[in-house]
């Protein structure tokens, strides 16, 4: 709804429930050192005219400011422009997004958290968390506001 309908008036209440549920799963856990949100390739935010993953993050910043967790939003970079993924099923997400993204450098973290509005088959995710392992951070937590069930 908030991607493709702009109803940016649920981004708030969509964090509020994230981060109410993070709150809870992260007192028996470490706190990632960062937030990294799954960037847009700059042509589909051209014609969509905003990133609801950012402003996701943006608002899970603002409630938990406790944490005094950063946004990192330069070192992933999307480099190809595909289709959008909710056209394709599973096997061509993974084909699609294969090799989509780079990192503009090495992160100087060990725990991270991949902020992504939804995950569907998880193909972004693992693609972006694949990157991130290889480039040497240990752990990477996915924050979603949803998961589509596995079939």
């Amino acid at each position: 709804m908030v991607k493709y309908q702009s109803r940016l008036e649920l981004i708030k209440p969509m964090a509020a429930s994230l981060a109410e549920w993070l709150m809870d799963y992260y007192l028996d856990d470490q706190w990632p050192e960062i937030m990294l949100p799954v960037p847009l390739h700059r042509k589909r935010l051209r014609e969509r005219g905003y990133d609801q993953t950012l402003l996701l993050t943006k608002a899970l910043k603002k409630l938990l400011s406790f944490r005094d967790l950063n946004i990192e939003q330069q070192l992933i970079k999307r480099t190809i422009h595909s289709v959008p993924q909710q056209s394709l099923d599973a096997t061509a997400r993974q084909k699609n997004i294969r090799n989509a993204f780079t990192l503009n450098g090495k992160p100087p973290w060990h725990h991270v958290a991949l902020v992504d509005d939804v995950v569907t088959t998880g193909a972004t995710v693992n693609e972006i968390t694949r990157l991130l392992k290889k480039s040497g951070v240990k752990r990477v937590d996915i924050w979603s506001v949803a998961r589509t069930p596995e079939t």
